[in-house]
């Protein structure tokens, strides 16, 4: 029997499978970590519409973006440049994805593009207004969930941990991360609740990998976004250096008394004092 064939005939096979299972892990890449700013053919949200984009650009010039848009842009490349200018100077996350897994992502983008598998789930549609019937009290509940008066219902933590808005409305103090009082004014509706919903940057993703927020807390979190941008022009950030001024001073007043009450209560004499102190007769 004739084997060569046969190995031909696996060879094929492998590579058909293995060809499935990387076109399957570009879908599952781009749909946990792309779809957040990026859509294939529904318009731009955080980041360009990527419809197309194997065509617009070379394969290693997206291998080297996609790996780390900081590098490319701080090298001067022109078409880096210029959609960092355009993005609101927001920079995409490095990567640590593979060359494979890199080229699985593109190739999905490609069958998205013109209508592939991967068009199924990307095709352009018109886009929804989640805050289109919102309320006043979705507002009072984003920012409520904002910083960590109303607990996320999946247990993740407040936004105000790592975010601060200009909104005298809250006490709002977090230094870690960007300052959001533009951010919807920047990237609008479906940027600001793509992020919400699906993090694509490191710590958040590692802060909600298992708390994920529901669809009510990124709508309530979307539309109080969308407040803070509109009425931080009118908002006076709260000056707490008066009254901390007072505490400080107040603290130290009582730190003070405390020590003079202590001093005076001090045992004077040592232990053994009395002891020491008695007659004693000398025996000869």
């Amino acid at each position: 029997m004739n084997i060569y064939p046969m190995k031909y005939l696996l060879l094929i096979i492998g590579f058909a499978v293995s060809s499935v299972v990387l076109a399957g892990e570009g879908e599952d890449i781009f749909k946990k970590t792309c779809a957040a700013c990026h859509t294939i053919g529904k318009g731009r949200l955080v980041g360009p519409d990527l419809q197309n984009v194997t065509q617009k650009q070379s394969k290693e010039w997206l291998l080297a973006f996609i790996k780390s848009s900081t590098s490319v842009i701080k090298s001067g490349d022109a078409d880096a440049v210029a959609i960092f200018e355009e993005y609101n100077r927001i920079m995409m996350p490095d990567n640590n994805f593979s060359d494979d897994q890199i080229m699985a992502v593109l190739d999905y983008i490609s069958q998205g593009s013109q209508g592939g598998s991967g068009g199924s789930a990307t095709a352009a549609t018109p886009a929804t207004d989640i805050l289109a019937e919102t309320t006043p009290d979705n507002v009072a509940n984003g920012a409520s969930l904002f910083d960590g008066h109303r607990r996320l219902s999946n247990g993740g933590p407040s936004c105000a941990s790592c975010h601060k808005v200009r909104d005298e409305r809250i006490f709002s103090s977090g230094t870690l991360a960007k300052d959001l009082s533009q951010t919807y004014e920047n990237i609008g509706t479906a940027g600001v609740s793509a992020i919400v919903k699906n993090p694509p940057f490191p710590v958040m993703q590692a802060a909600y990998k298992n708390h994920p927020l529901t669809e009510e807390e990124v709508i309530d979190l979307t539309a109080y976004l969308k407040s803070v941008s509109e009425q931080r022009i009118y908002q006076v950030p709260a000056d707490f250096s008066m009254f901390f001024g007072i505490f400080g001073i107040l603290a130290f007043i009582a730190i003070f008394m405390s020590t003079i009450i202590l001093y005076f209560k001090r045992k004077r004499l040592a232990v053994n004092h009395d002891i020491l102190s008695r007659p004693s007769k000398v025996i000869n």
